[in-house]
């Protein structure tokens, strides 16, 4: 499927939602690499950017789960 702007749907998040999403991945990273050690926090971060990038061309229907 072919996308353009038109088609992107304007994505809204108050501040105190971002701000509660972003503890939580702090918080899950810092739980991650404790519980994983020695994974360091670039490689975690690094993972969950490759992951995040997967779902959002899947939801896209870029690909397949």
């Amino acid at each position: 499927m072919d996308w353009n702007k038109s088609d992107i749907l304007t994505m809204q998040i108050s501040r105190e939602a971002l701000n509660d999403l972003r503890a939580l991945q702090e918080d899950m990273a810092e739980h991650f690499t404790d519980e994983n050690f020695p994974i360091s926090g670039e490689t975690y971060w690094t993972c969950v950017q490759c992951l995040a990038e997967a779902k959002l061309a899947e939801l896209r229907g870029e690909l397949v789960a």
